[in-house]
């Protein structure tokens, strides 16, 4: 006899997509770089667009015993002070939220974007600090490199790089950050070829036979070594500027021509679109002299391509462009005290806008500072540029 179950087909339309209506936040760094920031305003005069910290320089050493008991030694006159200028500017964001959303959202969305605002504020003012940091003029080379440009991803950091950033340091007579330490900032990529090194006097072999080795060696505990403290960051900076790799090939379709650049469309399975990335060189009838990548973007079965430089020939359906990968070059530093300078005229922080709109629909938060970073001692700055064995 024929049985009529009342199932999930029978009523489908109480069936439903059950949400979770916790949104969980993107994955971040902790920002760090602002903190290498240790020299301030003393004694700041006024209110200025930019903040002048001065130095003064020492007397040359006296080794010369004097002439007479009975003489006057002549008088030495100090020089001029020197000079480290920082500028200020306004650095902010904001985000208008609008009544209808907070209403008709799954989630509460007003604590999200507050939380969005302040770590945006903080992962902003990391990234122009480091710009400032990464320019510094003491700079060592991977392998047996003397420029950015040449670095390919076998010129592996080292623990001979960091003693002799190290020996620098302490030759520059640059004061250590902590104790007798002084600050390395490492990406994880740079990192991992740093204590993958065997042999005498690398990371492993002198971490594993320490007193405390143990407790560092297994875990991975990045730790001190060679005279520096290491704080392992993706935060660390690493351009697209390295030495030229193998070039790829393929054909491209001209999807979209601007003053400021071309964008190219590309199927999905080419090698372009799984090897290439921003930065790269790409080359071809019609695209100008030293043009790069700006962005790839995968949407179905095509890959967007942004070129940075203008059109200056004629691209056409059936242009083969030439993509050349470049190295991805790491940049670690290491820091004594005051080599990073901060000036601030107002303090970062977020700010609750008011609603002035006629049906107080739009709710403003954003954040707004006035600061700016410079060099200040050179001498206790050194930077290493390398590749990676495992670079993304």
């Amino acid at each position: 006899m024929p049985t009529a179950y009342t199932d999930t087909s029978a009523l489908a339309g109480l069936i439903k997509t059950a949400y979770d209506r916790y949104v969980e936040f993107a994955l971040r760094a902790q920002p760090l770089i602002r903190s290498v920031a240790d020299k301030r305003p003393a004694q700041q005069a006024m209110p200025g667009s930019s903040v002048v910290f001065s130095i003064y320089n020492d007397l040359a050493a006296a080794t010369s015993a004097l002439s007479s008991e009975t003489t006057d030694p002549d008088a030495v006159a100090l020089s001029d002070v020197s000079t480290v200028s920082v500028s200020l500017a306004e650095y902010g964001n904001a985000s208008l939220v609008t009544r209808k959303l907070q209403l008709f959202s799954l989630s509460d969305v007003d604590p999200a974007v507050a939380d969005i605002i302040a770590f945006n504020m903080a992962d902003s003012l990391d990234k122009i600090a480091m710009e400032t940091l990464r320019q510094g003029t003491n700079v060592i080379y991977g392998g047996s490199r003397t420029s950015t440009a040449t670095i390919t991803t076998s010129d592996t950091i080292t623990a001979a790089n960091i003693r002799k950033a190290v020996a620098k340091l302490r030759s520059n007579k640059a004061v250590p950050r902590e104790g007798s330490l002084y600050w390395c900032g490492i990406h994880p990529e740079v990192s991992h070829d740093l204590r993958a090194e065997t042999g005498v006097g690398g990371w492993n072999d002198m971490h594993k036979y320490a007193e405390t080795g143990t407790g560092q060696f297994w875990p991975g505990t990045i730790g001190t070594f060679e005279g520096a403290y290491f704080v392992e960051t993706p935060r660390m900076y690493r351009g697209v500027d390295g030495a030229d790799g193998t070039a790829l090939a393929t054909t491209a379709v001209t999807v979209a021509g601007t003053s400021a650049g071309y964008t190219f469309g590309v199927a999905s399975s080419s090698v372009i679109a799984s090897s290439a990335e921003a930065g790269d060189k790409i080359s071809g009838t019609g695209i100008a002299t030293g043009a790069k990548i700006t962005s790839l973007v995968t949407s179905g079965s095509t890959t967007t391509i942004t070129v940075d430089t203008a059109n200056t020939g004629a691209v056409s359906a059936t242009t083969v462009v030439t993509v050349t990968p470049v190295t991805a070059n790491y940049r670690t530093i290491l820091a004594g005290k005051q080599a990073l300078a901060e000036a601030v005229a107002q303090e970062p922080n977020v700010i609750i806008g008011p609603v002035v709109d006629r049906l107080m629909r739009f709710r403003p938060i954003g954040w707004y500072g006035v600061l700016g970073f410079s060099l200040y001692r050179q001498a206790a700055l050194y930077r290493i540029e390398t590749g990676s064995s495992i670079q993304s």
